[in-house]
């Protein structure tokens, strides 16, 4: 089976439609055909022994009413009559007892009216062995001699006892009772010469009607196989229409770079659609990667340059004039440290964040730790309401970067303080981080997070921010599931940075 399925998957999509479809289709006409052959026989059968039970009983009013018999006349269907001792009159004036023949046709029953009928069937298998012992006892209740009538009734006998062997027929018996004048048969009383006529209904109608099928039955599946497997092939292939137009479009647009455009939609709301609308979708996260990309090189570029061409400047300077040498060491240096944070920061934004976050870490612990570390650097930091834990699951060492970010910011915009708080809110924590500085304009609160922003492009780059510090919060803060805004709704005047983590799940 894996064989055959890796066979198919090298066979274009259209021919595996169409080889499919034309099997089942084949599988289900023919069976179909199959059936319909098969109805057709037995209700062709059916019907012809209707027609003889109806025969039948005609032939048994018939026989009782006449001068001359009818029985052994030649007719639609052959007869063939059996009197209540179970011999066959295979002839006029010929009454022979064959071994078997009353179990395959049993005379009627005694009692039987003349509206009685019965239906039998009569098998070849059952049949065949007799034949030989009915035709030896046949000929012995012959005439012989070379007498026309003699021969008459011999091949007429013959012949009825023929038509009973060797084939599989269908038997239907009427009963009717002779008059005395023709009642020869001296086994016979008064009265009492009953016979039972049976007509025999071989399967020749039916096998004929059958035959009428044949020829179309037998031209016709191949030719709906056919019809249903290039219906199959014309479908698909229309039906994958859209898909070709898409992947061409997407390997045009894979060449030439061209991310703008985008595939053709087709106006029917099915999967090919989907698969449209998604490689759009798709094309549009593309072509904003790209850009962003674009953009990100461009602004690293632009970072990286000051301060090597600072440091480069100030080693030429330090060649030129060897008494400077101390001075220059220093720019060099700070130069240096720099080129070393925006490094690290471009490093940090470039790494997939795709661990797991399973730590608990303590945020209120953190945010103890920076306050007194900042209270050594310039504006104090001043603790807020704080809960006496707040555990979040996540990374100890980015949760302390992303808050050493947010302080940073703040002492550079702060006027005389900063404030840090933490908050329950919901099913998490929030960390706010608040300077009385300038507060930001509404249209700056969603662009400080963007990389290498800078609002103040008049201040010095060295004592301003690489723009990437903001940046590295909010990723952080996405990397733990939680969110990172700013706003400047604050009781006090000044900028607040509001982080939102979810609590840490605790065990049952």
């Amino acid at each position: 089976m894996a064989e055959r399925a890796g066979l198919l998957r090298w066979i274009p999509t259209e021919a595996r439609a169409a080889l499919l479809a034309g099997l089942a289709a084949c599988v289900v006409f023919t069976a179909g055909a199959w059936w319909l052959r098969g109805h057709v026989h037995d209700e062709t059968l059916r019907q012809t022994a209707h027609l003889a039970a109806v025969q039948a009983r005609t032939t048994a009013a018939t026989e009782a009413t006449t001068e001359q018999s009818h029985v052994f006349e030649r007719g639609f269907w052959p007869k063939a009559e059996i009197d209540d001792s179970g011999r066959l009159h295979p002839a006029p004036g010929i009454a022979v007892t064959l071994d078997g023949l009353a179990g395959l046709l049993p005379p009627a029953p005694p009692g039987a009216g003349s509206d009685w009928a019965r239906t039998v069937t009569l098998s070849a298998e059952r049949t065949r062995g007799l034949a030989k012992r009915w035709h030896a006892q046949l000929e012995a209740a012959l005439p012989q001699g070379d007498d026309p009538d003699a021969v008459a009734v011999r091949t007429q006998a013959r012949l009825r006892v023929e038509r009973l062997l060797h084939r599989d027929l269908t038997a239907v018996g009427a009963r009717y009772t002779l008059p005395d004048r023709r009642c020869t048969d001296p086994a016979d009383a008064p009265g009492r010469c009953r016979r039972t006529v049976y007509h025999l209904v071989p399967p020749d109608d039916a096998n004929a009607a059958v035959a009428t099928l044949e020829v179309p039955l037998k031209a016709g599946v191949p030719a709906a196989t056919l019809i249903v497997a290039a219906t199959a092939w014309i479908t698909t292939r229309r039906s994958l229409k859209p898909v070709e137009a898409i992947r061409a479009q997407v390997a045009d647009i894979t060449d030439t770079t061209d991310l703008h455009r985008r595939v053709p939609v087709p106006v029917a709301r099915d999967r090919i659609r989907t698969l449209a609308e998604t490689t759009n979708t798709t094309l549009n996260h593309l072509e904003e990667a790209a850009e962003q990309q674009r953009r990100f090189v461009a602004d690293a570029s632009h970072e990286l340059r000051s301060p090597l061409t600072a440091l480069h400047t100030q080693l030429e300077v330090a060649l030129a004039h060897p008494e400077h040498l101390t001075d220059a060491v220093h720019d060099a240096l700070r130069a240096t440290d720099r080129l070393r944070r925006v490094t690290d920061d471009l490093l940090y934004l470039a790494r997939p964040g795709t661990s797991e976050l399973r730590d608990v870490v303590d945020l209120v612990e953190i945010a103890h730790e920076l306050a007194h570390e900042y209270d050594h650097l310039g504006h104090p930091v001043v603790l807020g309401p704080f809960p006496e834990e707040a555990p979040a699951n996540g990374d100890a060492l980015q949760l302390h970067r992303l808050l050493r970010n947010l302080l940073d910011n703040a002492h550079r915009h702060a006027a005389a303080r900063v404030t840090l708080t933490i908050t329950p809110r919901g099913q998490g924590w929030d960390v706010s981080v608040h300077n009385d500085g300038t507060p930001l304009a509404p249209h700056d609160l969603e662009r400080v997070f963007e990389r290498f922003t800078r609002l103040d492009e008049a201040r010095a780059r060295d004592t301003g921010g690489s723009g990437l510090g903001l940046a590295i919060a909010r990723d952080i803060a996405h990397r733990h599931h939680g969110t990172l805004t700013a706003h400047t709704g604050h009781p006090r005047p000044g900028t607040t940075f509001t982080l939102h983590l979810p609590a840490a799940k605790t065990s049952p």
